[in-house]
């Protein structure tokens, strides 16, 4: 059977992440002391200070992708390993250094710029809407974009998405939603309006960092948001390319999830970072793929046993 890795997004942010996993995983603290180094500033420090170490966008993605990092690096060593994986939109960024297309200094960089220029950019708002369905969710888009900007931004399940663009726009949707629906929508995000056409010119303030870092070939399939699955001949100017429409194009999750398992039926996915937001997404209904996550309440060594017995358990059964 097919391990397959999954990193999550920025949405996946709790305050005691990053002090969680450095203490459960005690390796961990060489890592954030060389990220610290990296990028100039203390991060053992910024990090313990509750819900205002998120103020910034850019703090936002250095800490997910460093703490997602962390559990990465925690499953290596503990001898879980995966020949596939994929992230959702913040969490590409940790795919791209699974698979060997840029190392992680470069990548935390890369990171850190990004969230620079999202801090900058524009300001609107994002969503997330569930149970309903697209041609549902299309109709009232169409009817809020009176009040400006509205799109679907991640196409998550077949039953859950994510829409984002100017705050009025989001507001006027999540109305009609509640209103003429009955579902609840959730807000998370107050600022930044990530993955529609409103973030376009983020992504040409974001291509001159992209075109210094060092990517290179993957030696593992690079699986794009964009595309929504496998790049084939992933060249390092391709995935250039792919970040840089990454910044204002939808996030194709659902799509990429579906490739994986129709390549890989007996896949078995490991949420590699902090929540569980991914494991909850990938429900029976959708695919019933043995599944995981790191983050747990559990001692984290006894929960990476698990996994890996989890594992080996599927296998077994599979066999039989």
């Amino acid at each position: 059977m097919n391990r397959v890795f999954m990193f999550p997004g920025q949405s996946s942010r709790y305050p005691e992440m990053l002090e969680r996993v450095v203490e459960a995983f005690p390796p961990a603290r060489k890592i954030v002391q060389l990220a610290s180094d990296i990028l100039g500033r203390n991060l053992f420090a910024q990090y313990q200070v509750g819900d205002s170490a998120f103020d910034r966008n850019q703090d936002v993605q250095v800490g997910v992708f460093l703490t997602s990092h962390l559990y990465l690096k925690a499953l290596e060593e503990n001898g879980v390993e995966a020949n596939v994986s994929l992230g959702l939109s913040l969490g590409e960024y940790n795919h791209l250094v699974h698979i060997g297309a840029i190392d992680f200094a470069d990548a935390l960089l890369l990171v850190d710029a990004r969230g620079r220029v999202y801090d900058e950019g524009p300001k609107g708002m994002m969503a997330a809407l569930f149970p309903i369905e697209a041609d549902e969710l299309e109709d009232i888009l169409s009817r809020a974009a009176k009040a400006g900007c509205v799109r679907i931004a991640n196409y998550n399940t077949p039953s859950q998405f994510v829409i984002a663009g100017e705050t009025d726009a989001v507001l006027a949707a999540t109305k009609l939603a509640e209103e003429e629906l009955a579902i609840d929508p959730v807000i998370i995000e107050k600022q930044i309006p990530m993955h529609t056409c409103v973030f376009e010119s983020v992504a040409k303030a974001l291509l001159p960092h992209l075109n210094r870092a060092n990517f290179r070939v993957p030696t593992r399939p690079y699986v794009s948001n964009v595309v929504g699955g496998i790049v084939e001949n992933a060249s390092p100017e391709r995935i250039v390319e792919l970040l840089a429409q990454h910044v204002y194009s939808p996030v194709l999750w659902r799509q990429a999830i579906d490739s994986v398992v129709a390549r890989n039926p007996d896949s078995i996915f490991v949420e590699v970072g902090p929540r569980g937001v991914l494991y909850n997404m990938l429900q029976k209904r959708w695919h019933a793929n043995p599944k995981f996550k790191t983050d747990v309440s559990a001692d984290l060594t006894a929960n990476i046993g698990s996994i890996r017995a989890g594992v080996r358990q599927h296998v077994r059964e599979a066999t039989v």
